[in-house]
């Protein structure tokens, strides 16, 4: 049945009418749902650790935030997140591994450590999400271990090829860029098709025979909340990485679950 639902699926792009593009050649040769999740696979474990900078806004109905910041990244163990406000003011930075996290603020002096969970990130970084799953959205996107099987539906959407998976009345839909085979985005719908929240991955480069997002956006529809990452260096497996959190001895030190 999938593979007549694939089959009908490539016909409709090829009767979209206009004239032959390059993503439409993909889209309407062997592209398959395996396919797409091999892409998608392989591209995520070519990344074994990742090293980068660049600027992060964050958006939300009272405010609007910049800065930049610097990121380490070694799968699957550790990240470390410098952040620095306008003028180069230092903010802080964050350690976080599956087991803990330790969060320091430059301008309040505390540091702020605690068990991983989703609960503490949502504290943390006010974003629903759990430790893999932030590695992956910081390394271009990959499919929820539940959505590694057949998806419930396909169709085209925005000239992309879309697999969606329902679970638990919910559902999740993963648009497929049809020139890369790769997530341009990830949404995550409720019970009554309403979109909960959503990642974005677009300005792909290829790095040393992966291809990486350099611009990532967090949408959380019911806070009106946003967070925009743009890369504008990035290195992948560049050798050894340090996982260091300089923190001051006179630092507050606050302890959650």
């Amino acid at each position: 049945m999938l593979r007549r639902d694939a089959i009908l699926l490539l016909a409709l792009v090829a009767a979209a009418g206009c004239a032959p593009t390059a993503s439409t050649r993909v889209v309407t040769g062997a592209t398959t749902p395996e396919r797409v999740r091999k892409s998608v696979n392989e591209n995520q474990q070519r990344v074994q650790s990742l090293k980068g900078t660049g600027n992060i806004t964050v958006e939300t109905p009272e405010i609007a935030q910049s800065g930049s910041f610097e990121l380490a990244l070694r799968k699957p163990d550790s990240v470390l997140i410098k952040f620095e406000g306008p003028f180069g003011i230092d903010v802080g930075a964050a350690l976080l591994t599956p087991k803990d996290f330790h969060f320091y603020s430059s301008l309040q002096n505390r540091l702020i450590t605690g068990s991983m969970n989703n609960s503490n990130l949502r504290r943390i970084f006010r974003i629903d999400t759990d430790f893999e799953e932030l590695i992956n959205l910081l390394t271009g996107g990959s499919f929820f271990a539940e959505d590694q099987g057949a998806p419930d539906a396909l169709t085209v959407e925005e000239d992309q090829f879309v697999l969606v998976y329902e679970r638990n009345g919910r559902s999740r839909r993963y648009w497929i860029d049809p020139s890369s085979l790769l997530i341009a985005k990830i949404q995550h719908l409720d019970s009554v098709g309403k979109p909960v929240f959503e990642q974005r991955f677009s300005n792909f480069r290829s790095i040393q025979g992966t291809s990486l997002p350099h611009q990532i956006r967090f949408l959380q529809f019911k806070e009106r909340r946003a967070v925009s990452i743009s890369f504008s260096t990035m290195m992948v497996n560049a050798g050894e990485l340090h996982f260091l959190l300089d923190v001051p001895k006179n630092a507050q030190r606050v302890w959650i679950q």
